[in-house]
């Protein structure tokens, strides 16, 4: 695919406002526990033993959906319909979702200095849209883009220029992707063209040796935020 940019001085006389895509788990959102944590309370809940709770994790995690809640109901005879077991898992989800401290502040500060800012994320559209709104992220940003929803996934760049789209814009070569995962934040950051922060700690891991080198490095987003208010000052009113 290629990136179809269009040029800052095409956006208006006055500065172009910037725009940074951000990565949601990890960058600005923890979990409560690994990706399995949620089992063993599944467990207790409905009746099942606590050794069945590595085959319930295996059929969700084919497909993690209301249609793999009905699998794992049919599979152990529960009276509960995949929707039911589907609506208490994303909100099991959200409930072990925490900010990251300064994560607020930081984009905050972003957007009163005029910056843009889209959550772009892989996953359930359910699960990510419920950890936004638990942790009071989703007026902090402009907007979401999902890879269920988007029918995309990072590193493709179709879900960033969906996102870029979502705001009315056009990405450009001057736009910022933040994020803590390699092989897909940096990863689709290059494939799309766009400026990066590598959220790692420091001094980073080493990258394997074909991969994108990141623009920045940052151990946190609040730094990363600190570090793209340093590099692009704030512009004078203009287009959004």
């Amino acid at each position: 695919m290629k990136n179809h940019f269009t040029s800052p001085a095409r956006d208006g006389l006055r500065p172009r406002r910037p725009l940074l895509l951000i990565d949601l788990d990890h960058t600005l959102v923890e979990r409560d526990g690994g990706a399995d944590a949620w089992t063993p309370g599944f467990c207790t809940a409905h009746g099942l033993p606590a050794e069945a709770a590595p085959t319930v994790f295996a059929l969700l995690r084919a497909d993690r959906s209301p249609a793999g809640f009905a699998r794992i109901a049919d599979h152990y005879g529960l009276p509960r319909s995949g929707a039911t077991l589907w609506e208490e898992h994303v909100a099991q989800e959200a409930a072990r979702t925490h900010l990251i401290p300064g994560v607020p502040e930081a984009l905050a500060a972003l957007r009163d200095a005029g910056w843009t800012i889209a959550v772009v994320t892989n996953g359930s559209t359910d699960i990510q849209r419920a950890k936004l709104a638990r942790t009071g992220l989703l007026p902090a940003v402009d907007a979401v883009c999902v890879s269920e929803e988007a029918g995309a996934r990072k590193p493709a760049p179709a879900i960033f220029h969906l996102a870029a789209t979502r705001l009315g814009r056009t990405l450009t070569a001057a736009d910022w992707m933040v994020g803590n995962n390699p092989a897909t934040d940096l990863r689709g950051a290059h494939a799309t063209g766009l400026l990066s922060v590598w959220i790692t700690p420091t001094p980073p891991p080493p990258l394997p040796p074909a991969h994108p080198t990141p623009t920045h490095t940052a151990p946190d987003t609040p730094a990363a935020a600190t570090l793209l208010l340093t590099l692009r000052p704030t512009p004078s009113p203009g287009p959004s």
